[in-house]
């Protein structure tokens, strides 16, 4: 087997900004060469007269508009784009950050600008890996069709029938892969979202939020007759949706513990799942349940009471909104 090639890196940012994470590229064995460009212009520059493998560009500082048409030319054209960004601060800023063409946004790579110290040379493997795989796929899908257009053309000279129907065959070859691919994959349908609940709360709260959900354009899938069951069924349920919402409510309360409750053990299957795909997640979690699990942010949690509960279901929906680029938010 060929030995893949190493990576070209082009960071956009301050120097302060990325300094460590400058450090643990340099020191990576999947990286050839690391190029700091200190302003947009710089790395629009750079990448028009160089082949770079991945540009890590932060949109929050460098320009929102137009850093994200470029990041997404550059995907398009092949080149791994990564966001290096404060998460918590693109939150705040979702329906501007992902508002028209920029939702596309949502599909790329990230690398949260809050990794602890200790944690950011791991995380940044994890991420070169990603973008070695996407590079692969990108050049490697290029290379094919040039190599397949150069046989086309030595059969039509030669009248070589046998080698035409070869390219044929391997034409055809690759659309199935192309398919199997997209099967095995899928991408998620827009504006669709999960509600993962215990189902003692079908007739209450959940009504209520798959209307708010529903009223605001959103297409509400849940593991309805699944009786708890994380099977196949609904593992693909929640990879085909853009959107994960968990209705956290009392299952039972801690032994010895009168203030401190358990939720349904399937809800938390189902956040795991969730994780899994990378699905942008939002939580309602009943007060007093505790011991849901972690990796998600406070920015993702709303905590109700019976009497609280539409207003944070409300807060909800307004952040999916958000997430999505259609908030109320006026573009920058």
């Amino acid at each position: 087997m060929p030995q893949l090639s190493r990576l070209t890196v082009l960071l956009c940012d301050s120097v302060p900004a990325v300094r460590q994470l400058y450090q643990e590229l340099t020191n990576s064995p999947l990286v050839e060469r690391v190029v700091v460009g200190e302003s947009l212009d710089e790395a629009e520059r750079a990448v028009a007269n160089d082949n770079f493998d991945v540009v890590i560009v932060d949109p929050l500082a460098t320009g929102l508009t137009r850093t994200g048409d470029l990041a997404l030319g550059w995907s398009a054209a092949g080149v791994a784009v990564v966001l290096h960004v404060d998460l918590a601060a693109v939150e705040d800023h979702a329906a501007t950050f992902y508002r028209g063409a920029r939702s596309a946004l949502k599909e790329m790579y990230t690398l949260d600008k809050r990794t602890p110290a200790q944690m950011l040379a791991a995380e940044t493997e994890a991420m070169l890996v990603k973008c070695r795989d996407f590079r692969l796929l990108a050049t490697g899908t290029t290379r094919t069709g040039r190599l397949l257009d150069r046989v086309r053309d030595i059969a039509a000279d030669t009248g070589d029938d046998t080698l035409e129907q070869l390219v044929e065959d391997v034409d055809e070859s690759r659309s199935l892969e192309a398919a199997r691919a997209h099967l095995v994959r899928p991408t998620a349908t827009p504006a669709s979202v999960f509600l993962s609940y215990r189902f003692a709360e079908e007739d209450g709260y959940v009504r209520g939020l798959s209307g708010l959900l529903e009223d605001r354009g959103f297409t509400v899938v849940t593991g309805r007759r699944a009786d708890g069951y994380v099977g196949a069924a609904v593992l693909n349920r929640i990879r085909e949706c853009e959107f994960f919402v968990s209705l956290m409510t009392r299952a039972r309360r801690f032994a010895g513990d009168e203030e401190q409750y358990a939720t349904s053990a399937w809800l938390i299957e189902e956040k795991g799942a969730a994780l899994a795909y990378r699905k942008y997640m939002v939580l309602l979690v009943e007060e007093g349940v505790d011991d849901i699990g972690g990796l998600q942010g406070d920015w993702q949690r709303h905590v109700f009471t019976p009497t609280t509960f539409t207003a944070a279901a409300r807060d909800a929906v307004a952040q999916l909104l958000e997430r999505s680029g259609r908030g109320d938010t006026p573009e920058a």
